[in-house]
């Protein structure tokens, strides 16, 4: 097992509220949201996304098991998004792209703070050579690794959300 600082501590389920805000500094989406992260002992990551909006519309994305590099690296390929993770001293990382949109890339930083249990994350938003806007992301952990149930995994491939994702406008 690779000696990782700080992806053990994101693992388990955050709730939270996502803010989208276009270069002008409007606000053009909001959703609010349910991680499960999961961290198994053989260098695999898991995460999937809930997302539900008020008018009642809700997607499960799920980005697959992925695997960390020798230099504690995770690398993901899903067919949604590609990219990489890693830690700095104090935040994890994120560069990424959208596969249906070519030439977008987005740049993620995660920081927990206070006590470990509430986590800010935001995403510049990236194409070509034109900045797009921001995500802000305030998420709260409501459940650890171990109070994952069983059957979220087991149940996810039959709730994966297939179409055109609101999230990614």
């Amino acid at each position: 097992m690779l000696n990782l600082r700080l992806f053990p501590k994101h693992t388990g389920i955050w709730e939270g509220t996502y803010i989208r805000i276009n270069a002008e500094g409007q606000v053009t989406n909001q959703w609010k949201s349910r991680l499960t992260i999961k961290l198994y002992d053989d260098n695999k990551y898991h995460q999937a996304n809930h997302y539900m909006w008020d008018d009642g519309h809700e997607e499960l994305h799920d980005f697959g098991v992925s695997s960390f590099d020798e230099t504690g690296t995770l690398i993901f390929d899903s067919p949604r998004i590609e990219g990489y993770s890693w830690e700095t001293r104090d935040s994890v990382c994120l560069i990424w792209t959208y596969k249906n949109r070519p030439g977008s890339k987005l740049f993620e930083m995660i920081d927990l703070i206070g006590d470990g249990t509430h986590r800010v994350r935001n995403w510049r938003w990236t194409e070509g050579d034109e900045f797009q806007g921001i995500t802000m992301i305030n998420e709260r952990k409501v459940a650890t690794q171990d109070e994952i149930p069983a059957s979220f995994w087991k149940e996810l491939p039959e709730r994966r959300f297939k179409g055109q994702s609101r999230s990614d406008h």
